[in-house]
């Protein structure tokens, strides 16, 4: 009853003038734009000689975002919209007192560069919420995406546009096709901004500025009106995308024998409107050849990697299956689709009804030879409720023949309050596990969280409870770190002088953030922590982030280290992070950074990186990351050993793990290993399972490179490598006797010393020779080396001792698996 009567209280708090519309508006007042007819044809030139032009009212006024939120930009801005029968049209003229200097940056499409950039956002649904979003630079680079939290550069539409430089700046012309919108048969009023980037003076301006403040809130939720759109229809999308690839790859066969493989392939994508406002997307037999690989990582933590989904078909409209659970977990993760096997095929349906109803709806199936092995499906509904609050539920399905089968689904909502001052969301959700075979247990279990913030002001506040149960595992299609979990949070976050300029710095804002979390199924304290972080721009424009962490200041235990053999208290953790960015004006810029981390009595791990953007001319651009990691004397889990009296002494199993140890060897023990067992309670086979910990060194280079060759707007080659060490040596090892004490075993008769690298490149020409259509030319190669170990073969000199250089330099010496992609498609569309 306090807590409600505390929200009802904060809710009937006056909103702050600040932010309000007359200060975001200062010139447009209204935050509206009125469309003209265009009356006639209009050519895409950026030469806005065409009536239509000069009869259409102008949108300026700008402001800055950066360097100084709310001052008046430097250059002048104006842009015109005009509407015809099947597209929208926009022209913008972009003063600018030395047009020589205007950055004509060429580079890959979706790219934001170093260049000069207009942007224009067109929230076609008005659901103040998702915004399609149409860049253009003055090289003529195109950029589109879906704006949300953030921009989402995955989605792509065929558009046509042109920029030219002329004596008075630069201008652009946009035209957008209906059919790549989505809106109601009336048309009426679009939520609609514009954005200009000028990096030469590191200067973004925008028509209704969004200040930072608002940002939590959500970017389209503050932009202005775009009016005056009559007698406009949505038109249905229709494009048929067929492909053929050919691919030859060569990998060592019997040792150093080259074995070569060829294949042809065929498939294709297909986009239907259904409707004004549904789509039907589908893919049969795709193929992601020229996808980038994942990058190689050293992870030696109980949980599993996520990586971001880089495939157009899953890429394209993902936000409508956007579901969060706890720390970006998520009930849909399109990467498990395809994972373990080929995809065989793929629909999406996605639209949104005139009432607001959103709907999503996506099935997949997988398997070798085109035989479906396992099956994938995810419906997805969200209902639009007032101008910014939504309430919406997912339900998915995952099915492996024989195997096992699993459901999720939940309910999610965000209602904001006061003129989206304060958001109050959250999401339940229920998994159940089926295994298809006998003997096995099922899994049913839920999810809940729930937040209320203050999202808007100079001070922003944000609270949180999860819960998620021990039986919670969505992770067959979704993706979720860990369960068996509550946690309570506070956080808040400040623009400092309320993101005006102070003393040597532009701006500058903090945020900090505390913790504490319980286990749902024991209680067990899992420790107290902050986090906090804070970003500083100076007056020379260079970037200072600092970022510090702590962990179990109270005390606490980790559930999930062990990999199952239950809880170990975890020593008080520190982490400290410090990145600089040089002067964002230039064209190139440097991005140092180190890291400290220090376990109490428990050792400490440092790391240091350096990053560098350089455009090089027009046309070429390069990348680089250099990043080293160390650490020294850590205590961490080895292993989980099997140990059995054997012949009067002790065994232990040949296999480190807990299902199948397999057959067990004897070793001498000293003596000491029953007394260390003692306090354990032996399983029904008689064997004792029991974590093994060691003081943990390792050492890790990472080196990637990246370069971009930009011909023309369209034509580019690309290229991406990395070339990744690692090694590790366990010394010092101990038995982990309860959840609180570690008990030293010398005679421990395994090692777990490790080193492994690899170097992977990936160079692609991509040309799209007309809208929509591209040819790729593509060429992977991947070289593994890994120094694996006997675990019994203590005689052996150990990896770790290995130089790093050397460890690098053998990599090369690996045989190669190559591969090589010719993929042709072509764009029917209607």
């Amino acid at each position: 009853m306090t807590l409600l009567a505390l929200l009802f209280a904060t809710l009937l708090v006056p909103a702050p003038a600040a932010g309000g519309d007359e200060d975001r508006c200062t010139v447009n007042t209204a935050c509206t734009l009125t469309a003209e007819p265009a009356r006639g044809s209009i050519t895409v030139d950026a030469v806005l000689d065409e009536p239509g032009w000069q009869r259409a009212p102008a949108a300026s006024g700008f402001r800055q975002f950066e360097p100084n939120e709310g001052a008046a930009p430097s250059q002048r801005t104006e842009v015109r919209i005009l509407y015809g029968e099947t597209a929208l049209y926009v022209g913008a003229v972009l003063y600018d007192d030395e047009p020589g200097r205007v950055w004509r940056t060429l580079g890959r499409r979706d790219a934001l560069n170093q260049a000069d950039w207009f942007l224009v956002a067109i929230d076609s649904y008005f659901d103040r919420k998702t915004a399609y979003t149409f860049g253009v630079n003055a090289a003529g680079v195109q950029l589109d995406g879906i704006m949300t939290r953030d921009l989402d550069t995955s989605w792509d539409a065929v558009w046509d546009s042109a920029a030219r430089v002329t004596d008075e700046g630069w201008a652009v012309e946009l035209r957008i096709p209906y059919s790549m919108l989505r809106f109601e048969e009336a048309g009426g009023q679009w939520g609609i901004n514009f954005r200009r980037v000028i990096p030469r003076l590191s200067e973004t301006s925008e028509w209704v500025l969004v200040r930072r403040s608002e940002l939590a809130g959500g970017a389209v939720a503050r932009y202005g009106i775009l009016q005056g759109l009559e007698d406009i229809e949505p038109r249905r999308n229709l494009q048929i995308t067929p492909y053929t690839l050919s691919r030859l790859q060569t990998e060592e066969g019997a040792p150093d024998e080259r074995l070569t493989t060829r294949a042809f392939d065929v498939g294709g994508d297909l986009k239907i409107g259904l409707s004004s406002n549904l789509t039907l997307d589908a893919t049969v037999n795709p193929d992601f050849g020229q996808v980038d690989s994942d990058p190689a990582e050293l992870n030696l933590s109980a949980f599993e990697s996520f990586f971001p989904e880089r495939r157009p078909f899953f890429t394209e409209g993902v936000q409508i299956f956007d579901f969060e659970l706890e720390r970006g977990g998520q009930l849909l993760y399109t990467r498990r689709i395809g994972a373990d096997a080929p995809i065989i095929g793929a629909a999406k349906l996605s639209g949104r009804s005139g009432s607001g109803l959103s709907i999503g709806i996506l099935g997949a199936a997988t398997g070798d030879d085109f035989d479906p092995g396992r099956a994938y499906a995810a419906g997805r509904l969200q209902q639009q409720v007032g101008r910014l609050s939504t309430l919406g539920g997912m339900v998915t399905f995952f099915d492996r023949a024989g195997v096992r089968r699993s459901v999720t689904g939940g309910t999610d909502w965000d209602v904001r309050f006061r003129d989206n001052l304060y958001k109050l969301d959250g999401q339940l959700s229920v998994a159940h596990r089926e295994p298809l075979g006998d003997d096995l247990d099922r899994q049913t279990g839920f999810s809940f969280a729930a937040g209320f913030d203050k999202v808007r002001g100079d001070w922003n506040v944000f609270t949180g409870l999860t819960v998620i149960s021990d039986d919670f595992n969505p992770n067959d299609i979704g993706r979720l770190r860990r369960n068996d979990y509550t946690n309570l949070s506070l956080g808040f976050a400040h623009q400092i002088n309320g993101g005006d300029p102070f003393g040597p710095f532009r701006r500058a804002t903090a945020r900090i953030f505390f913790g504490e979390g319980i286990s749902y199924r024991d209680r067990l304290d899992l420790g107290f922590g902050f986090f906090f972080f804070s970003d500083w721009q100076t007056r020379g424009f260079q970037t200072i982030g600092l970022n510090v962490r702590s962990d179990y200041l109270l005390g606490g235990y980790d559930l999930n280290e062990t990999r199952g053999l239950g809880p170990r208290a975890r020593p008080r953790e520190v982490s400290i992070g410090l990145d600089v960015e040089t002067d964002s004006r230039r064209n190139w810029q440097l991005e140092p950074g180190i890291d400290l981390q220090f376990y109490e009595g428990e050792g400490a791990a440092y790391g240091a990186g350096l990053e560098a953007d350089w455009n090089v001319s027009q046309r070429v651009s390069l990348s680089a990351e250099v990043g080293h990691r160390r650490e020294h004397g850590v205590t961490a889990w080895a292993s989980n050993e099997a140990f059995a009296p054997l012949g009067g002494g002790w065994g232990i199993g040949e296999q480190s793990r807990t299902d199948a140890p397999g057959a067990f060897r004897a070793f001498d023990d000293g003596g000491t290993l029953g007394a260390l067992l003692a306090p354990l309670v032996p399983t029904g086979d008689g064997f004792f399972y029991v974590p093994i910990y060691g003081a943990r060194d390792t050492r890790s280079v990472d080196v990637t490179l990246r370069t971009a060759v930009t011909f023309t707007p369209t034509l580019s080659l690309q290229f991406y490598g990395q070339l990744f060490g690692a090694r590790g040596r366990y010394s010092d090892f101990a038995l982990l006797q309860d959840r609180d004490a570690l008990a030293p075993l010398g005679a421990y008769p395994k090692t777990h010393d490790f080193a492994f690298s690899s170097f992977q490149t990936n160079t692609v020409l991509r040309w799209e020779y007309r809208p929509g259509s591209t040819l790729f030319v593509v060429w992977s190669q991947n070289r593994q080396g890994d120094d694996a170990l006997d675990p019994f073969d203590l005689g052996t000199a150990s990896p770790f001792d290995q130089p790093g250089g050397s460890q690098l330099i053998d990599t090369f010496d690996v045989f190669p698996t190559n591969v090589f992609i010719v993929k042709f498609n072509y764009k029917f569309l209607r």
